[in-house]
């Protein structure tokens, strides 16, 4: 499965001239695939990997997998992603992508895959976002997504992002909810740790919506 998403995103990234370009790669070790406040992985542990094309022109693209546990027959995630980043001056930055996530293990009449634009902001340490989606996870009703986030520089290179985000639309049906989290960081030797919490005001929160404590470490190549 990794390697059919590293092959789809190098031919993607094919497509651009490979002067002043680079691809990475990266490995995620979590304790929880946590997605806008909620467990992807029935609050277990995941492997991912992404594969990442970026041009000095700003033209991104990539591709994103990682384990998956809805309590059904998902097994894997695979997302895919394009986008420009552009920079209007020294203090604000931005992009804009679609992405469009993809969900493995389901018979051929489930098809729970869907599209999304995502917009962000960068303000000095603020970053804002936007994510659109007009026909959530296949369902037919449109989803919407806003986050801000602030990144306070700590001593010894530690990072604290502070970061609150709110989901609604017709997809949620009056079940809109805000996530929060807060995310300490640091860069060991090459490997990038973290170690957040996370919450979600989700009235009657099961495991998968609460309190919880995420520690993960990735390696960029």
């Amino acid at each position: 499965m990794k390697l059919k998403t590293l092959a789809a995103a190098l031919v993607l990234a094919s497509a651009a001239p490979m002067v002043n370009a680079q691809i990475s790669v990266t490995g995620t070790l979590t304790s929880d695939y946590v997605f806008r406040g909620v467990s992807q992985t029935d609050s277990s542990p995941a492997i991912q990997a992404s594969v990442d094309y970026e041009h000095d022109n700003g033209f991104f693209a990539g591709a994103w997998a990682s384990n998956v546990d809805f309590d059904d027959d998902a097994n894997a995630e695979i997302d895919y992603y394009v986008g420009y980043y552009g920079e209007l001056s020294d203090a604000l930055a931005y992009d804009a992508s679609y992405t469009y996530y993809t969900y493995l293990g389901y018979g051929s009449d489930e098809d729970y895959d869907y599209g999304e634009v995502i917009l962000n902001a960068y303000y000095n340490a603020f970053t804002f976002t936007y994510g659109y989606a007009n026909d959530y996870a296949n369902l037919g009703d449109a989803a919407h997504y806003l986050s801000a986030a602030y990144e306070f520089a700590l001593p010894e290179d530690y990072a604290l992002t502070i970061q609150s985000g709110y989901s609604f639309g017709d997809a949620y049906d009056d079940y809109e909810y805000i996530d929060y989290s807060a995310t300490l960081a640091k860069t060991f030797s090459g490997f990038d740790v973290s170690a957040a919490i996370i919450n979600t005001d989700i009235d009657d929160a099961d495991d998968n919506s609460d309190f919880r404590f995420v520690l993960s470490v990735s390696r960029t190549f």
